[in-house]
């Protein structure tokens, strides 16, 4: 019996979104973005828009609010995940296309995020906050050196005129951060990739 190639062609899927989808599901559990150090055990910060770790002088800091913000932010993420691998799954189907464009675009927006919080973070921590303790302290004046996003600096707090504490600051993105943009590299190909499958959004499943 004659099979025809109809029969033989492999199932269409957008392998962009197929891989981009289970990274999503696995990127929220692989630790933190950025992580930055002052002194020697004085602070240390670890972040990522899924999870948080704050140590001052070793005593951990936490809020319970914020814990609840970063968990819809880690579901949402794996929401969007599996949609992305339904959808890329089922290239041609007329659901497919809005299953990817839904969670396509996720994980771009939370490295964009990340940065600009963290430019944010560096310009309010060097240009006011210093201006802000030194007038609350009389005689206190702190110059405040935080690298932008990443790198190594020096502040000085000085407290009157006799104590003075000078400490190294130290600022990284961590491996996973580039794996999230790995994941975000191939979320906006997927997008772009799964117009070949569906050219109009009014098509419907045959």
């Amino acid at each position: 019996m004659k099979i025809s190639s109809s029969e033989t062609r492999l199932p269409l899927v957008n392998w962009f979104g197929l891989v981009a989808g289970v990274l999503m599901l696995v990127l929220p559990f692989l630790g933190p973005w950025w992580s930055a150090t002052a002194g020697t055990g004085a602070m240390e910060l670890a972040l990522s828009p899924f999870d948080y770790r704050i140590s001052l002088l070793e005593q951990p800091i936490s809020s319970t609010l914020v814990g609840y913000f970063l968990f819809a932010a880690k579901l949402s993420v794996m929401i969007g995940g599996a949609l992305m691998i339904a959808g890329s799954l089922g290239a041609k189907r007329w659901w497919g296309r809005r299953l990817v464009r839904f969670g396509a675009m996720k994980v771009f927006w939370m490295v964009i995020g990340l940065i600009a919080f963290l430019l944010l973070l560096a310009f309010f921590m060097n240009s006011i906050l210093p201006n802000l303790i030194s007038g609350m302290v009389e005689g206190g004046e702190i110059q405040l050196n935080v690298p932008y996003v990443a790198g190594t600096t020096t502040s000085t707090i000085q407290m009157g005129e006799e104590a003075t504490v000078t400490a190294p600051i130290t600022a990284s993105l961590t491996e996973i951060f580039w794996v999230a943009v790995l994941v975000a590299a191939l979320g906006v190909a997927a997008r772009s990739y799964h117009r070949r499958f569906t050219p109009s959004t009014k098509s419907s499943e045959k």
